[in-house]
């Protein structure tokens, strides 16, 4: 058996905000840990997409996100 060690890219948004995926607006929450996704606007893709510190932006907290 062969064990790797695999370092993930997470992202954390500041303090009142959220991290949101440019392509399809999704809000993925305060913290993100990044790897592939198998769907975006709710279509399964072809082939997985590897997700990046590109694809997400900050945006501040919506008013009804913790409702």
């Amino acid at each position: 058996m062969k064990t790797e060690k695999v370092t993930m890219t997470v992202l954390k948004a500041a303090e009142g905000k959220v991290l949101r995926r440019i392509s399809d607006g999704w809000i993925a929450g305060t913290e993100i840990y990044l790897g592939y996704t198998y769907y975006l606007n709710s279509t399964k893709l072809v082939e997985p997409l590897l997700e990046l510190p590109e694809h997400y932006e900050e945006i501040d907290m919506p008013e009804d996100y913790l409702k």
